[in-house]
């Protein structure tokens, strides 16, 4: 294993899965286990760092809040992805908690969630990170999917979007900065989406409408 010495001497190191690892294989060698060093000289080892500059970490075991926010203090520019199906009933728990799409122009498809009744958004759903649950669900057309936590709760809710395995990793393989393009635009959409909430809707506007239009024959 890459790096064996050094990352079993880093007090987040953990022993990894097949899980685990195959997540770190689908990425070049010299992107993994890569040693990080804070200007205190406190060090950790990076599961995946890209050459963009974005941590991935792939997370199997429970994770306490302390351990997650000093990670995020430490990488500053992450992504996280979780592996779903840790506990037996995470992934169908998770399904049922997706509420419908709330927007549908990709790559934004929005669908709240009731984040409440879910393990895994009550586990996650205050990370500032991008985080990605990965619950091993195809579609219909075989492709692989996971679904992505927008780092931010806005008005309240948490959304989740619908994510490619493909996708995800040809982004951040390619170093592009998708993360942030989805966060900004996401977070655009919600204001737009709670405007129109709140927009009083005329109740006779219709009848008017229809008047209007007929007085002109």
């Amino acid at each position: 294993m890459a790096h064996r010495g050094v990352r079993v001497c880093d007090p987040w190191w953990e022993p990894e899965t097949e899980w685990h690892r195959a997540w770190k294989n689908e990425f070049p060698a010299d992107w993994q286990e890569v040693v990080h060093f804070a200007q205190s000289g406190e060090k950790h080892v990076a599961d995946v760092k890209t050459q963009g500059g974005m941590v991935i970490e792939f997370q199997h075991s429970f994770l306490n809040a302390e351990e997650r926010i000093s990670r995020e203090a430490f990488y500053q520019r992450m992504v996280w992805v979780v592996d779903g199906r840790r506990r037996k009933r995470d992934a169908a728990q998770l399904l049922k908690c997706i509420g419908p799409c709330v927007y549908a122009r990709p790559p934004f498809i929005l669908h709240v969630t009731n984040h409440e009744e879910c393990a895994l958004l009550r586990d996650w759903n205050s990370s500032p990170m991008p985080v990605y649950f990965d619950l091993g669900v195809r579609q219909e057309d075989g492709t692989p999917i996971f679904w992505r936590c927008d780092p931010i709760s806005r008005n309240g809710r948490v959304y989740l979007t619908p994510v490619s395995r493909e996708s995800f990793l040809r982004v951040h393989r390619e170093g592009l900065d998708a993360e942030k393009m989805l966060s900004e635009g996401i977070g655009v959409i919600v204001e737009q989406l709670r405007r129109a909430a709140q927009r009083p809707q005329p109740l006779f506007e219709p009848y008017r409408a229809r008047r209007q239009r007929f007085r002109r024959f």
